[in-house]
């Protein structure tokens, strides 16, 4: 019989591990304006070396003096106590954390609103999904697109598949993640997927009503019982159970997050032309202006002070100091954004929706060369004042459809003509996809009958045979 033997193997391997202050950065980088202005309390709640007045000396000198300090203690000291508690509270959530301390948790994982939003609740659960750093990515990215109503509206034609990076099966699974989360039915991309996944959920994946939403969902719309009937050869009392049934699932699973909450918009960008020049403001006003507290810069530099006081106020500078620049870094991150936004949809503000160009986070991305996610965590809840009202950063993104000519559509500025299209139909002689598809293109836009149909139906325009008026 062979001997065994157990011993040690060493592995080399790179792993990429986000610092608390980094995770505090990204998180100043994400949150909209008044969130941050909370964060801010709650930072100087416990720092007592933040201010908001400002100093009446500058002392700079001494407190890069202090910084230089405090790095070279660190090295001999190794990790700081405080950085070394917080970040073993982040990772260990088995652990019973005082007030304070479940307050500074929920901060860093998307928790900062009293009335959490959608978005913040599925990257809550993005957290424990086990994905990688890219398949966080995209699925930040799709998070990101999912409306009010728990819908993905994010054109993933234009996106997957393009390149050998983003395959369509590897969206087709994150997409099935996000669809595992809270609640129920999120990131469908219609209704009949949303009723589907209730239905597997709720464990009657093979049920009738499965089979009814499958295949027979438009009919059931139009309460068009008999044809249902025949087709499934069942009695009509059956159908109507069955449509009671399906009609307590949620059509709208996303509502739940944004009924009855009034949202506070703060434009943190002003666009206006000027001179013939558009013009791009930062609005300033709603950030604080933070300072280091010179009371503790004299402490740290008199050296009567006890050493483990000293040690304390270098701590607690070295975060603040970094809290600030995080500040200046997002300030600095969001006008960059808006400028090339603008230098893009100059179009758009000269004539409205049908100058709307085709525009990714990753353009703009390789433009500012940062990474896809950092545009779409600066975009997040970030809103710009222009004179075609006050818009949220991300509706300034969208793909387009290619034409015969070369040029590129946009989606948004063809389903704004397709709307157009359709309020202008006689209501007695509705057009079909087809006759739709064809007054498009009359007026310069090719797209394919099956991609009305699907801009249709996200406009939540009916079928022609039910929008008909006798």
């Amino acid at each position: 019989m062979a001997e065994q033997s157990l011993g040690l193997v060493q592995h080399q391997r790179m792993e990429q591990s986000l610092t608390p202050q980094m995770l505090q950065s990204l998180k100043i980088l994400q949150v909209p304006i008044l969130d941050l202005q909370l964060m801010v309390r709650t930072e100087m709640d416990q720092n007592p070396t933040l201010e908001r007045d400002a100093p009446e000396v500058e002392e700079v000198t001494d407190f890069e003096e202090a910084a230089r300090e405090e790095l070279r203690e660190e090295r001999e000291i190794g990790e700081l106590t405080e950085l070394a508690e917080w970040d073993r509270d982040f990772r260990s959530n088995r652990e019973v954390r005082s007030r304070n301390d479940d307050e500074r948790h929920q901060f860093m994982m998307d928790s900062i609103s009293s009335a959490e939003s959608l978005q913040e609740h599925l990257l809550d659960q993005l957290t424990m999904a086990g994905l990688d750093v890219r398949e966080r990515g995209i699925a930040e990215v799709l998070i990101g697109s999912i409306d009010d109503d728990g819908y993905i509206r994010l054109d993933l034609d234009g996106i997957i598949g393009v390149t050998p990076e983003f395959p369509e099966e590897l969206f087709e699974r994150i997409i099935t993640v996000i669809q595992g989360f809270d609640p129920v039915g999120v990131c469908s991309r219609s209704l009949k997927e949303c009723l589907l996944i209730q239905l597997r959920h709720q464990g009657r994946g093979d049920s009738l009503e499965a089979a009814l939403v499958e295949k027979h969902l438009d009919k059931l719309g139009a309460h068009q019982y008999e044809q249902i009937a025949a087709a499934m050869h069942l009695p009509i009392e059956k159908i109507k159970e069955l449509s009671e049934s399906i009609a307590k699932l949620d059509p709208k699973p996303g509502r739940n997050f944004t009924a009855e909450q009034t949202e506070y918009v703060i434009p943190e960008i002003a666009v206006e032309k000027r001179d013939g020049v558009w013009t791009i403001t930062q609005n300033k006003s709603p950030y604080p202006r933070l300072f280091i507290s010179q009371r503790y810069l004299q402490l740290l530099k008199d050296k009567t002070t006890v050493a483990e006081t000293r040690k304390y106020i270098r701590e607690k500078i070295a975060k603040s100091k970094f809290f600030i620049r995080s500040i200046d870094q997002r300030q600095d991150t969001i006008l960059r954004i808006a400028t090339e936004i603008v230098n893009v949809q100059e179009g758009f503000l000269e004539n409205g929706i049908s100058g709307l160009k085709p525009l990714t986070m990753k353009q703009v991305a390789d433009v500012l060369k940062v990474h896809e996610t950092t545009i779409s965590r600066a975009c997040n809840g970030k809103y710009m004042s222009t004179p075609r009202g006050v818009l949220g950063f991300k509706y300034f993104f969208t793909t387009g459809v290619a034409q015969a000519d070369g040029s590129i559509i946009s989606n948004a500025a063809i389903k704004n003509t397709l709307a157009e299209i359709v309020r202008a139909e006689d209501k007695k002689k509705p057009l079909s996809d087809q006759k739709i598809g064809d007054e498009l293109s009359a007026q310069g836009i090719d797209i394919a009958r099956r991609t009305v149909a699907k801009y249709r139906e996200q406009l939540k325009i009916l079928p022609a045979r039910l929008r008909r008026e006798t």
